[in-house]
């Protein structure tokens, strides 16, 4: 794996103004990955796809750095992290984005399985924080960075077949507003932005207020300026998990059903 910067003159990338986006093939990662280019970043794309990754290299250019990464697998993110740091490239924006969600994240109804629990964990917990884990101290010795992870306003009202995935969202979006309290006033940055309904291949059904990935880009990178430790871009959907959350379970369930 060649991490050199991808330039036909060679010419080496600044390690400032380096962002690392997980899950940049698809959805909120790709539509990021273009905004953030348009803004003047350098962007390394994580993903498992190489494909995808190589094809938005080619219209993107030199400025979108392609890897392949699983982020299920710890050992892999560890061994891509200091394949970056090895190249003397150290990211001062990460969106650690790459997550199982939608159609994939829903439980059966009728079956309960840990395994399910267990996979979801791998990826949207422990494959986030692997990244903090490996990144921690060349940032603090790198004059800082923003970690910033996407979580979702399931974190707040856990749907019926959604245990896992609610979970995982819950923990993460914790265990930021943990680090963001333990290195305030520190030069690293923790965040969670609680998205709603996002319209990417994963969602199924039709939601009011659902945002397309390129206007919750423009969002992400504009919260990323204000750092701040949360984001609640829906405030239609941070009210209505809220309140579905405080009624009772009879009336939730008569609501749900509705939908």
């Amino acid at each position: 794996m060649d991490l050199k910067p991808i330039s036909d003159k060679g010419v080496t990338v600044h390690t400032k103004n380096i962002a690392l986006v997980t899950g940049a093939s698809a959805g909120i990662g790709e539509a990021l990955s273009h905004e953030l280019i348009a803004q003047g970043w350098v962007v390394i794309g994580l993903a498992r796809s190489l494909e995808k990754l190589m094809m938005m290299h080619t219209q993107l250019g030199p400025s979108f750095m392609p890897i392949a990464c699983d982020v299920s697998s710890q050992s892999d993110i560890r061994r891509v992290s200091q394949a970056i740091l090895d190249q003397n490239l150290c990211p001062s924006l990460f969106f650690l984005n790459a997550g199982i969600a939608g159609e994939k994240s829903m439980e059966h109804p009728d079956a309960f399985a840990v395994e399910v629990h267990e996979r979801m964990m791998a990826v949207n917990y422990f494959g986030v924080l692997a990244f903090v884990e490996c990144f921690e101290t060349p940032c603090l010795e790198n004059s800082g960075a923003h970690f910033i992870v996407t979580s979702s306003v399931n974190a707040i009202f856990a749907a019926p077949t959604g245990s896992a995935y609610c979970a995982s969202k819950a923990a993460i979006s914790k265990a930021f507003e943990s680090l963001s309290l333990r290195y305030f006033e520190r030069n690293l940055k923790f965040s969670s932005i609680y998205t709603g309904p996002i319209a990417t291949d994963g969602l199924k059904g039709q939601w009011p207020f659902t945002w397309k990935p390129e206007k919750m880009a423009k969002y992400m990178c504009k919260f990323s300026a204000s750092k701040k430790s949360r984001g609640y871009p829906s405030r239609f959907y941070f009210i209505i998990c809220h309140v579905l959350r405080a009624l009772p379970d009879r009336v939730v369930m008569r609501i749900l059903k509705k939908i």
